[in-house]
């Protein structure tokens, strides 16, 4: 909201105040009219795709592939790090 400062007004708490102009009409109305309520989403019944092996198949699938990727980075990253031990302790 915007803010005035009076003549001869320090900068302070006393020169903050609100300016008194009427809202525009369709700022009023938008904040004159009660917000919804927040409640979750649900899907209707017939949008929900019942679950199918394939869909299993390839969450399976990128749990496996994550944990490979995981796992050779985390290898790498130890051999990299062996490395540096190595080239300090010499």
């Amino acid at each position: 909201m915007p803010c005035r400062l009076g003549p001869g007004s320090s900068i302070g708490i006393d020169a903050v105040k609100p300016d008194e102009r009427p809202l525009p009409e369709s700022l009023t109305r938008l904040l004159s009219v009660p917000l919804p309520a927040v409640r979750a989403r649900s899907w209707p019944a017939e949008l929900v795709p019942p679950p199918n092996r394939a869909s299993r198949h390839a969450a399976l699938e990128s749990v496996l592939l994550r944990g490979f990727v995981y796992g050779v980075s985390g290898l790498v990253w130890l051999a990299v790090m062996l490395l540096i031990a190595r080239h300090i302790a010499w």
